[in-house]
């Protein structure tokens, strides 16, 4: 059975210049309780699945707009949990970003677990507003290790846009079929299970800003990266960066995005990063 929703948050800048979090529309499995600030000068959103996980068939879509001055964090509630379709269905999640002058905007989510058997493809478009920052990540499973899922779904894919200041300046594009192509081939994770993707952007930097950072963060890389873990960082052809990550465990992934993005958020903004707090 299909099962559409969706969800609506706007961080905007009160009376005193605070940020305030506006739940403008809301409907299961989507909940949002409301905002939290934090020692770092955003606003914290909790995004919770109330089902528990994604859902074969599911049609879900959810949206933020980040206001000109506003400062927000969002994160999940828990991993991403991908069930199997046992009818076949493929579940589907749309998100959509909008960050106006000056906004600025962690999102900082659990990593996606795919069970054996899912079929899941998500779409995330972010449209930056000029001066606006992002910090985005991404962290993908193999499966359910303890019980033995380990790329035992059927298929993931993704697609992701970022425009900043009217221009296009990443398209991502990506899909995995392990039981079509096995995925420890060299050419695609090779012993690696986990992935990572993290996008830093400011819309209106220069490039030799970018270089910097590139070059600041790629010295990071050389002190995390070891035999389980490889990193990658490489300037978008205009307003960001990206970093990679693949590693055979997901602890190490984990720890090492949060280097870079303690990093990165000095460097953009010379605020210490404050991890989201959690709640059930």
């Amino acid at each position: 059975m299909t099962r559409s929703a969706k969800l609506h948050l706007s961080f905007e800048r009160g009376p005193s210049a605070a940020t305030i979090l506006r739940v403008k529309q809301q409907e299961p499995p989507w909940r949002v309780v409301r905002g939290f600030p934090n020692t770092s000068s955003e606003t914290l959103a909790h995004i919770h699945n109330v089902s528990g996980g994604i859902l074969a068939g599911d049609n879900l879509e959810w949206r933020v707009d980040v206001a000109a001055g506003a400062q927000g964090q969002v994160t999940s509630t828990g991993a991403s949990r991908i069930y199997r379709s046992r009818s076949g269905e493929t579940a589907v999640q749309r998100a959509g970003v909008t960050l106006g002058e000056g906004g600025y905007l962690e999102y900082l989510p659990d990593q996606l677990i795919p069970f054996a058997g899912s079929r899941f493809e998500q779409t995330t478009r972010v449209e930056m507003s000029r001066g606006a920052s992002l910090i985005w990540w991404d962290l993908v499973a193999p499966g359910r290790e303890a019980a033995g899922e380990v790329f035992h779904y059927d298929s993931l894919a993704s697609f992701f846009e970022l425009t900043a200041d009217g221009e296009p300046v990443a398209i991502e594009r990506w899909k995995v079929a392990p039981s079509v192509r096995a995925l420890d081939s060299p050419a695609r994770l090779g012993p690696f299970r986990y992935f990572a993707s993290c996008y830093v952007c400011r819309a209106g930097e220069p490039g030799v800003y970018w270089r910097t950072l590139e070059s600041q963060l790629q010295s990071l890389a050389g002190q995390l990266e070891c035999p389980d873990v490889l990193w990658g960082i490489t300037s978008l052809r205009a307003h960001g960066l990206m970093i990679r990550g693949a590693a055979k465990s997901g602890r190490p992934l984990s720890a090492g995005l949060v280097e870079f993005w303690k990093a990165a958020k000095w460097y953009l903004c010379g605020r210490v990063a404050t991890l989201p707090r959690k709640i059930h």
